[in-house]
């Protein structure tokens, strides 16, 4: 079938591999089960040998291709040009070249060839063939696309918490009345923002449900699900930067109820909801916190950090339209922001 190929093949091994069948047939197998691409081009540019998994990519027959250049067997021009002058490059410098090309395969579409072109020297030490070797690197190039963006995401996310944090301990410490005050509310924030991190990482950043989120902001509150706090509302995923702000400002809001509001009795109860909406044409996401069975409720004579992160930092953050109201049943919070459609 391969015609004048064996010769070539032959001689791409060894010399001595002609006397021994054995040593053939495990060559022959060993090219054969590669998934690599394995051929030989003779000094016309023509395919002498092609193994089953080239023949596969181009979708033919070893009787449709033998002896025939790239651009019989269909390479586009260019592509066919460019092997032509590599294979010459081979011949006259006697040394092997490497590059990579896109080329559409027979069952998978167009992916991404590593290759090299080897010399192949005959007896009188002149180069008599060419030997080709390529590798399918498509998943590899992607792999590395993906990590190098996953690297970009990475600084940018982390520059994000710096800055984060940075604003928290500067306006924390501004705030407070002494030192254990502030390191004391510096560690519960930072702490908030870690189980939000949490619950991100879990969902590769790429968007967290609502539901998620404030299971893990209220979880340091009750030790019986349901025993404080009425949560109800339907699947909804927001972005990374709408779902710390959300876990931030349940942060604030709990910590301002177990101080104030209905955490700091035996019979406050806290209701949180959420619902995906239309507004103005637009998916969002409206959210809200209701406090009742505390105390009264009198509103503070000043604003800390809480309340300006609550009221102006989120506002920022979430893109949409925030409230805080200090009701004399209890606070309530309300936030609306508009949904992404890549986190739905």
């Amino acid at each position: 079938m391969l015609g004048s190929a064996t010769v070539l093949r032959v001689r791409f091994v060894q010399p001595a591999s002609a006397q021994d069948p054995a040593t053939f047939r495990a060559f022959e197998a060993m090219v054969q089960a590669t998934p690599d691409l394995l051929y030989v081009f003779d000094l016309q540019h023509r395919f002498v040998y092609a193994n089953d998994a080239l023949l596969t990519m181009w979708g033919m027959t070893w009787e449709e291709a033998r002896l025939k250049t790239c651009l019989e067997i269909g390479y586009e021009p260019w592509h066919a040009a460019m092997h032509d002058e590599e294979i010459e490059r081979v011949i006259a410098t006697r040394a092997p070249i490497r590059g990579d090309v896109p080329f559409p395969h027979s069952e998978k579409g167009v992916r991404i060839y590593d290759y090299i072109f080897t010399p192949v020297f005959g007896e009188d030490g002149e180069v008599e063939a060419i030997a080709g070797s390529t590798r399918d690197v498509t998943d590899r190039r992607q792999h590395e696309e993906h990590l190098q963006l996953l690297i970009h995401e990475l600084n940018h996310r982390v520059k994000n918490t710096l800055s984060t944090v940075q604003s928290l301990v500067r306006q924390t410490l501004g705030t407070a009345e002494g030192l254990d005050e502030g390191g004391h509310k510096i560690e519960s924030r930072l702490l908030a923002l870690s189980r939000a991190h949490d619950v991100l990482t879990r969902e590769n950043w790429h968007s967290a449900d609502i539901r998620d989120i404030v299971a893990g902001a209220i979880a340091p509150y009750e030790d019986v699900p349901g025993s404080r706090f009425d949560v109800a509302g339907p699947p909804c995923r927001v972005t990374p930067k709408r779902a710390l702000a959300l876990a931030m400002a349940m942060h604030e809001l709990g910590t301002n109820a177990v101080k104030y509001g209905a955490l700091s009795n035996e019979a406050g109860r806290i209701r949180i909801q959420w619902d995906c909406t239309d507004i103005d044409g637009r998916q969002s996401v409206s959210f809200q916190w209701r406090e009742t069975g505390g105390p009264d409720v009198v509103p503070p004579r000043r604003r800390g950090f809480g309340s300006r992160l609550l009221e102006r930092g989120l506002r920022n953050d979430l893109g949409g339209d925030v409230g805080l109201r200090y009701a004399p049943t209890g606070v309530e919070f309300n936030a609306t922001a508009p949904l992404d459609a890549h986190a739905r």
